[in-house]
C-alpha cells in the first residue's frame, strides 16, 4: 500500500523543443533533480514525444517512468492520446510549461501546474501602436485564459512573479508560486588542465570574458561589447559569446563598430557540452550578464558555481538571482561596465571575496532543492478540496 502522503506528478515534456530556452533548461534540470524527492516516497511520470531524444540522461528509479506518445502534443490526436493516458495514470498533479496544452482531466478533477517561462517566450511586442494592440488582444483572448485556468503558476524569481501578475491581473496573484532555480552539478570549479583543454578545443585565448545571449536580445549585448571595445584595459580580453547560431550575424554590425573583429569567439550553445562550458566559465576573468528582463538567465548561477565573478545589469531579477555575490552596474552605461571589469582585474581581494560569496550563494541553490520545492507544492495542491 502506498504512503497516503505521497503524490504522483506527471511532467509533460512533449513540447520541450518548442519552448523558450529557459523553459527547456528548467524542465530538463528539474527531472534531473527528481531523485531526492522520489526517495521520499513520491512518484513521477515524464511524458515525451515519439522520436524526440530526451535532452539529458534518464534517471533510473522504480518511482520514475517515461512514456513516449506517438502524436504531436498540440494536435487533436495528441490531446486525445494524452487524455487517455492521464485517465489511466490518475496523477495528483499535471505539470506543463506549455500554455497551449489543455490540462487533461482525471476523475473529474483538473490539476494543472504551469511554468511561466512559456509566457516570457512569446513574441516581443511589435513596433507600431496597431500591431502592439493586436498582440495584446491576441494574448488576452488566447494565452491569458489558459494560464489563469492553472491551479498554480511557477516562476523562479519574485521579480518575474510581479511581472506575471501585472500581465494577467490580480486573479493570478494567489496562484503564482516562486521556486528558486538551481545550478547543475556539472558546473563547478575546474583545474588548470581542464580549462586549458577546453580553451584549446574551442580556440579561446588565455584571457577572456564570458557572455551569453540570444539573437533576439542584441540590444542588451551591445552594452558590454562597447565596454570591451572602448577601453584600453578591457580591449585586450577576448569575448567568448555563447548563444544561438544566428547570433554572430545579428551582432556583426556592433562588433565592427567596436573594433572587436579579432577579439570575438562565437560558440553555438547547442554544440558545446556542459562540461566544456563549465571549464570555460572556470577559466574566464569574468562573466557579463546584461539581461534586463525578468526571465531567468542561467549564466549567473553557473558562473558563480565555477568560481568566476559576475558583472550584471542592476535589475531586481539579477539582484535576486545573484545576491551580494555579483557586481551590479547600470544596464546601459558601457563606462560603468568597463570600470567594474577593471576593478576585478586589478583587485585580487575583490575577486576572492566575490568567489567566496558565490560559493556560499550557490551551495543552497541546487536542482534537487527545486525539485523538493516542486513536490512540496504538489502536496499542497493534492490536499486542496
Amino acid at each position: 500500500m502506498s504512503d497516503p502522503r505521497s503524490v504522483h506528478v506527471c511532467f509533460d515534456l512533449r513540447t520541450l523543443g518548442l519552448l523558450a530556452p529557459s523553459a527547456r533548461a528548467y524542465l530538463t534540470a528539474l527531472t534531473d533533480g527528481l531523485l531526492p524527492a522520489l526517495l521520499a516516497g513520491d512518484r513521477a511520470t515524464v511524458l515525451l514525444a515519439e522520436g524526440d531524444p530526451f535532452p539529458s540522461q534518464p534517471i533510473e528509479h522504480p518511482a520514475l517512468s517515461y512514456r513516449r506518445l506517438a502524436y504531436p502534443a498540440r494536435t487533436v490526436r495528441g490531446a486525445g492520446e494524452a487524455a487517455a493516458l492521464i485517465r489511466r495514470l490518475r496523477p495528483d498533479v499535471y505539470w506543463s510549461a506549455d500554455p497551449w496544452l489543455s490540462a487533461p482531466t482525471t476523475g473529474g478533477r483538473r490539476w494543472r501546474m504551469r511554468v511561466v517561462y512559456a509566457l516570457e517566450g512569446l513574441p516581443r511586442r511589435p513596433e507600431g501602436a496597431l500591431a502592439g494592440w493586436g498582440m495584446g488582444l491576441w494574448r488576452r483572448l488566447t494565452m491569458h485564459p489558459r494560464l489563469l485556468a492553472a491551479d498554480a503558476l511557477v516562476c523562479p524569481t519574485h521579480a518575474l512573479a510581479v511581472r506575471l501578475v501585472a500581465r494577467l491581473g490580480l486573479r493570478a496573484r494567489r496562484r503564482v508560486q516562486v521556486i528558486p532555480n538551481g545550478v547543475g552539478p556539472l558546473f563547478r570549479r575546474h583545474g588548470e588542465a581542464e580549462v586549458v583543454a577546453a580553451r584549446r578545443a574551442w580556440r579561446v585565448a588565455r584571457r577572456y570574458v564570458m557572455l551569453t545571449g540570444q539573437s533576439d536580445c542584441v540590444g542588451e549585448l551591445e552594452v558590454p561589447l562597447r565596454a570591451l571595445g572602448g577601453n584600453e584595459e578591457t580591449s585586450s580580453a577576448m569575448c567568448v559569446v555563447v548563444g544561438d547560431a544566428r547570433l554572430p550575424d545579428a551582432l556583426r554590425q556592433t562588433v565592427r563598430a567596436c573594433h572587436l573583429e579579432g577579439m570575438m569567439r562565437f560558440i553555438d550553445a547547442a554544440a558545446i557540452a556542459p562540461e566544456a562550458l563549465s571549464a570555460l566559465y572556470s577559466g574566464a576573468v569574468a562573466t557579463f550578464e546584461p539581461a534586463r528582463g525578468a526571465d531567468y538567465r542561467p549564466s549567473i548561477l553557473r558562473s558563480l558555481a565555477c568560481g568566476t565573478p559576475v558583472i550584471c545589469a542592476a535589475t531586481p531579477a539579477n539582484r535576486e538571482l545573484g545576491g551580494n555575490a555579483t557586481l551590479r552596474v547600470h544596464p546601459t552605461d558601457p563606462a560603468e561596465w568597463a570600470r567594474a571589469f577593471v576593478s576585478l582585474t586589478l583587485s585580487a581581494p575583490l575577486r576572492e571575496r566575490l568567489a567566496a560569496a558565490g560559493a556560499a550563494w550557490v551551495a543552497e541553490r541546487t536542482w534537487a532543492a527545486a525539485a523538493r520545492g516542486s513536490f512540496a507544492l504538489a502536496h499542497a495542491l493534492s490536499r486542496r478540496p
